[in-house]
């Protein structure tokens, strides 16, 4: 359990490590409040105080708008759901554009012109597939790490979970799976910040493959 003074210095600090403020939520329940409040508690951790912390945290976060739906239920600050519906309407208005631009391409275009872009989307697919089988080459995925912490996290866990919670415990607790952690397009901005600063080879390696 993170001791007395170290949790309130950190739920104090603005530039508080992310994953010591999930510890402190969730070793030391009684700070969940001073935890939600900080700037560096991320939408994962919030989610999980609402449904999970005490009455002060999910009373505290009810007040900025946050609740939870259910248990398990998904959670989001307003201005993220308001950002994803918008984000949702520009990919709606762009395929809508695309497909009548398809459209009027494809009335107007003569024999000839449809074999020369059929052989380009030919070239194009050619090397797409051969892009992705070199990258696939190189990838860290190619080499897995053998799992040694003794809490029982695995590789699969460490690629595919989508719990904020479980995400920072494997970083913390199971140092040998960070290199899947940075390739799971589930974690959190501030860790892969963090998993930066390790100058770490497989962790830079797995970091560039997200790009």
């Amino acid at each position: 359990m993170v001791d007395y003074d170290t949790a309130v210095a950190a739920v104090q600090d603005p530039d508080a490590d992310p994953i010591l403020l999930a510890k402190i939520a969730y070793e030391n329940p009684e700070f969940g409040a001073n935890v939600a409040v900080n700037p560096r508690c991320y939408p994962g951790l919030k989610r999980w105080l609402a449904e999970f912390g005490d009455a002060r945290a999910r009373e505290t976060l009810s007040q900025l708008g946050i609740t939870a739906d259910s248990i398990g239920g998904p959670v989001q600050n307003r201005p993220d759901i308001e950002r994803e519906e918008a984000e949702r309407s520009a990919v709606n208005s762009a395929a809508a554009a695309a497909n009548a631009a398809a459209g009027a391409a494809s009335s107007v275009a003569d024999a000839a012109a449809k074999s020369s872009v059929s052989s380009a989307a030919n070239a194009a697919n050619s090397a797409t597939h051969e892009f992705q089988s070199q990258r696939e080459a190189q990838s860290p995925a190619a080499k897995e790490p053998v799992p040694t912490n003794p809490y029982g996290f695995t590789v699969q866990q460490a690629l595919t979970t989508t719990d904020q919670m479980t995400i920072a415990q494997i970083a913390q607790y199971a140092p040998e799976l960070r290199a899947c952690i940075a390739r799971n397009p589930n974690t959190y901005p501030a860790l892969l910040d963090w998993l930066r600063q390790l100058g770490d080879p497989d962790i830079d390696a797995a970091l560039a493959s997200r790009r």
